[in-house]
């Protein structure tokens, strides 16, 4: 990028893409775009000012921020690091249902009275 060329950046803080309806851009969820940068975009600064004054810069204010510097990357060492999210153990489930075992002596039948009913019902 040019030294002394101007920068205009959006950055997208939401983790949802937003949609520039004014100028015709979507800005990927946490993405940071320059809208100055002559490579990529052909804005004029007067454009910029209007969307920001009263169009879609304005309006999705809460999900994005305007910049005059290029936003700063964290970076993060590697290595091995503890989870903040708390770790969820998957119990033994108990049932509050009981159930009986229950005897039912006509549905009891041997296999060879069994073979004689089957025998004589096709008949």
């Amino acid at each position: 990028m040019k030294n002394n060329q101007k920068q205009f950046w959006v950055s997208n803080i939401s983790n949802k893409n937003v949609c520039l309806a004014d100028l015709a851009l979507t800005i990927p969820a946490r993405r940071h775009m320059n809208l100055l940068d002559s490579d990529h975009f052909t804005y004029t600064e007067e454009q910029l000012e209007k969307s920001k004054q009263s169009g879609s810069l304005f309006k999705k204010g809460r999900l994005i921020r305007i910049r005059e510097v290029a936003p700063v990357e964290q970076a993060v060492k590697a290595g091995m690091y503890v989870s903040k999210l708390p770790i969820v153990l998957r119990q033994k489930l108990k049932s509050t249902f009981i159930a009986e075992e229950t005897k039912y002596e006509e549905l009891e039948v041997s296999e060879e009275k069994f073979a004689d009913e089957m025998t004589t019902e096709e008949s």
